[in-house]
């Protein structure tokens, strides 16, 4: 998705992937893709890989697992800075699908007020390239009120990618319908057995309870079983964080910069 921005490329070895990024001139890398056992050999490829470029190690968007085979590994190399922007929410399935409880109260009164105004004039749908068209305009009409920002240009290419690449992808995508008029769609994918990955949802905010009801009804269709949602970072921006704790998060997914002494 971000292969624009980041000019992503990878290197493929025998038991580990490499993934190299660049940003503001300066490379960087992420966690390998390899199983525990063959992380050094990746690592150590890493470390050829910046030296040859001439380049200090510099790795974002690190799990404190990692950080910890850094740190038993490659002991003084490295400063860890602590990245609360890029910190993952993960919330239990369950909660997500169901709202059961008091401090859901909020989530089902917003979604009972949309069930009633809009009583058999809405309907969810699993979508396909049939329905990408009215994706895109949606999400033209939902970038209007924004700042035109690089943030937001970069996260339309990325929208674009992934509907383009369709058929390649194991990824699901849903949308609600208003009056036969497509106002809220979102996607995602399994990242493992137990969980979820939401990467996207856009919805018509002047719709009350619109947001709650995509996110509740996209999960009870297309994850169903995934014990675990990820809806991925807040970035720091304050209405997006508010959002996202407003769902109560079972755990976050901590992330370091790594980089080197």
């Amino acid at each position: 998705m971000w292969q624009h921005l980041y000019k992503t490329m990878y290197y493929k070895g025998s038991n580990f992937i490499i993934i190299i990024g660049e940003y503001e001139d300066h490379k960087f890398t992420v966690i390998p893709l390899a199983k525990k056992e063959n992380l050094k050999d990746a690592f150590e490829f890493i470390i050829r890989y910046f030296k040859d470029n001439n380049q200090s190690i510099n790795l974002r968007a690190v799990t404190g697992e990692f950080v910890e085979f850094l740190k038993e590994n490659y002991d003084r190399k490295f400063n860890y800075i602590e990245e609360r922007d890029y910190f993952d929410y993960v919330y239990l399935g369950e909660n997500l699908r169901n709202l059961i409880g008091k401090k859901y109260q909020k989530k089902r009164n917003h979604i009972n007020y949309f069930l009633k105004e809009y009583e058999g004039r809405f309907e969810y749908k699993r979508l396909n390239k049939d329905n990408f068209e009215e994706c895109l305009n949606l999400l033209e009409k939902w970038t209007e009120n924004k700042e035109d920002d690089e943030g937001i240009s970069s996260e339309k290419i990325a929208i674009e990618k992934i509907f383009k690449n369709y058929d390649n992808l194991d990824v699901k995508v849903g949308g609600i319908y208003i009056d036969s008029k497509l106002e809220a769609f979102t996607f995602g994918e399994y990242l493992n057995d137990d969980m979820a990955l939401i990467h996207v949802e856009k919805a018509n905010a002047e719709i009350r309870g619109l947001y709650p009801i995509i996110n509740k009804l996209f999960l009870e269709n297309e994850f169903k079983e995934a014990k675990f949602v990820n809806r991925e970072e807040d970035l720091g921006v304050a209405g997006l964080r508010k959002a996202k704790l407003s769902y109560y998060p079972h755990k976050f997914v901590e992330k370091y910069t790594v980089l080197e002494v």
